[in-house]
C-alpha cells in the first residue's frame, strides 16, 4: 500500500509539474501560479502523507490485535497462507530480502503436515514417489482443489487424509503403490534459484530415505520449469538422486515463455516512456523475479549427458472445445489455456523420450485437479514402473 500511494504521487506531481509549466508561460500569470503551486503542493502533500501514516498505523494496529488474539506461535490457516502464497509470487524475492516473516520458506510436505527429513519419518516412503510442485502464487493445497468436474467420486478414490478431497497423490498411491510428497515454495525467487534449493533438498531427502529407488516429479505451470531446472542441477553435481528419476511430468508449464510476461515487460518499458507514467513503470517493474522469469521458460544445460535425460510428459489444455479446427488451432497456438499456449506447454523443441498431450476445453487452473488429466498420469507413472 505504501508503495502504491507513493506511486500514485508520484503520478499527481508528474501531471501537476505539466500544468503549472504551461500555465507559468502565460503572460502576468508566473506571480499567481507560483503562490497557487506552493499550496497546491502543501495541501497535496499533506494528504498524501495522512494516507501513508494512517496505512502505517492501520497495518501496525493489525498486527498488534493478530498477535494478541493468536500467539506467538500462530500458524497460518488455509486463507491466511492462500494470501501469503498470492503476496509471494508477487513481491516473495523483496518479503526474503527483507527478511520479513511472510517470506515462504521451502519445505516438503505430506498431506497437510510438513515432512521432517529423518530417516525415522521417511521410513513410511515407498520405493516409488512422486514429487508434486504448484505453480506462480500458489501453494500445496492448490493440488486437492476438488472441481465439480469429478463428480460423485466414489469413496475409494479419496483422500487417506479425511481433511483432503479428491488429488492426483491421494489417488496414485491407492491405484500406484506409490508414495506422494508436495512443495511449498516462495514463487517470487528466481526459478534458477528455486531449481537449486530444491535439488539439494531432494538429495538430502534421498540420503535420509534409501529405500526410495525413483522420483517422479509433476510440475504445473511455473512448477513444471522448476522440476526440469533442478534435475539439470541435480545432473551438474552428480546428485544421486537426479539418477533415479526416470519421469518429469509437466503440466500447463510455459517452456517456451509466458506470453503474459512479456506483454508485462512490454508495458513496463512503455510506461517508464514518459514522466507522467514513470513511477507507474518503475511499480511494474518491481515484479518479483520469479515472474520475471517466465518470460524466457526453461533454458537447458547443453552440457547434460544423454544418459541422465530423463522420460518428458507434457500436458497442455486449449480452451478451444475443437483444436483441429481452424478456429481451434488459433486459439490454441495463441492463448492455450488462458496464460500459456499450447506450443510453449508441449515444448515443441523437445527431444528424446518425450510425449505430448492436449486436452480440449480445459484451463490452466484445471489441470491442478481433473480425472481427464489423472488417467495421463497414472497411464505413464504404470508404464515407467519397475520391477521391484
Amino acid at each position: 500500500m505504501q508503495a502504491i500511494t507513493a506511486s500514485v504521487q508520484q503520478v499527481h506531481a508528474a501531471v501537476s509539474d505539466t500544468v503549472f509549466s504551461a500555465v507559468r508561460q502565460v503572460p502576468g500569470l508566473a506571480g499567481p501560479t507560483r503562490l497557487a503551486r506552493a499550496a497546491h503542493d502543501t495541501i497535496t502533500g499533506g494528504v498524501y502523507g495522512a494516507i501513508r501514516h494512517g496505512t502505517e498505523a492501520a497495518s501496525q494496529a493489525a498486527g498488534h490485535v493478530e498477535r494478541l488474539a493468536q500467539g506467538p506461535e500462530h500458524t497460518p490457516g488455509a486463507t491466511e497462507q492462500a494470501f501469503r502464497s498470492a503476496l509471494g509470487g508477487v513481491v516473495g524475492d523483496a518479503l526474503l530480502t527483507a527478511r520479513s516473516s511472510l517470506a515462504i520458506d521451502m519445505v516438503l510436505r505430506r498431506g497437510a503436515e510438513p515432512l521432517a527429513i529423518t530417516p525415522d519419518s521417511l521410513a513410511v516412503m515407498k520405493p516409488r514417489v512422486c514429487v508434486f510442485v504448484h505453480g506462480l502464487g500458489c501453494n500445496e493445497s492448490s493440488w486437492w482443489r476438488q472441481p465439480e468436474a469429478w463428480g460423485a467420486a466414489p469413496a475409494s478414490r479419496g483422500s487417506a487424509d479425511s481433511n483432503l478431497p479428491v488429488h492426483y497423490g491421494a489417488l496414485l498411491e491407492q491405484e500406484s503403490g506409490v508414495s506422494s510428497i508436495f512443495l511449498r515454495y516462495n514463487t517470487g525467487l528466481s526459478i534458477n534459484a528455486n531449481a537449486a534449493q530444491l535439488a539439494d533438498l531432494l538429495e538430502r531427502v534421498s540420503e535420509a530415505a534409501p529405500q526410495v529407488s525413483e522420483w517422479v516429479l509433476i510440475g504445473h505451470s511455473m512448477g513444471g520449469l522448476l522440476v526440469r531446472g533442478a534435475h539439470d542441477v541435480a545432473v551438474d553435481q552428480r546428485m544421486r538422486w537426479a539418477e533415479r528419476a526416470p519421469l518429469l511430468i509437466c503440466l500447463g508449464s510455459p517452456h517456451r515463455g509466458a506470453p503474459l510476461e512479456r506483454i508485462g515487460r512490454r508495458a513496463t518499458q512503455a510506461l517508464a516512456s514518459t514522466a507522467i507514467t514513470r513511477p507507474l513503470g518503475r511499480l511494474a517493474a518491481a515484479r518479483s523475479q520469479g515472474i520475471r522469469d517466465l518470460h524466457e521458460g526453461h533454458r537447458q544445460t547443453p552440457r547434460h549427458a544423454a544418459s541422465h535425460a530423463p522420460a518428458l510428459r507434457f500436458v497442455a489444455a486449449t480452451l478451444a472445445a475443437d483444436p483441429a479446427s481452424l478456429l481451434g488451432k488459433a486459439l490454441s497456438e495463441s492463448i492455450g489455456d488462458g496464460l500459456v499456449p499450447t506450443p510453449s506447454a508441449t515444448d515443441e523443441g523437445a527431444t528424446g523420450d518425450v510425449q505430448r498431450v492436449v486436452l480440449a476445453g480445459l484451463n490452466h487452473m484445471d489441470l491442478l485437479n481433473h480425472p481427464r488429466v489423472y488417467e495421463w498420469l497414472r497411464r505413464w507413472v504404470h508404464e515407467r514402473e519397475a520391477p521391484h
